[in-house]
């Protein structure tokens, strides 16, 4: 949900930026057709580009640093490889592109989670990775 709120604030602040360097009407038609471009898409695209670049960069999303959780090799305990970012922000984001059916496919792996030992979701087993409460 955080990262859903993300990536509306991101557009629309894009949106609004563009509009104060350009004045016209079409600046409102370009925010319109973006804004419908990725509800029609779904925000997979913009999900996995900001799950890989924040697992890739420190193991935790914005939504995961406030939660006190952060993503780690499950072998190693380190931080996440920019492989297993990929490809986590791959299976998680991607199949949210795909209107509601993208969504069903979220709450399954939820769902999903709670069958295995450590509480993994299908993509940190197939990935390799673990999501871990920090000890601050």
């Amino acid at each position: 949900m955080l990262a859903f709120l993300f990536a509306f604030g991101a557009v629309t602040v894009l949106g609004v930026a563009w509009s104060l360097v350009d004045d016209s009407d079409s600046s409102m038609n370009i925010m319109a057709n973006i804004v419908v471009t990725l509800f029609l898409l779904g925000w997979g695209p913009l999900l996995f580009l900001y799950d890989w670049y924040f697992l890739g960069h420190g193991g935790a999303t914005l939504g995961k640093m406030l939660l006190g959780i952060r993503v780690v090799d499950a072998r190693t305990g380190g931080r996440p490889s920019q492989r297993q970012a990929v490809r986590r922000a791959a299976l998680f984001g991607l199949p949210q592109t795909i209107p509601v059916l993208g969504n069903l496919l979220v709450l399954i792996e939820s769902l999903l989670a709670h069958t295995d030992p450590w509480t993994r979701a299908p993509h940190d087993r197939r990935v390799g990775t673990l999501v871990v409460r920090v000890h601050r």
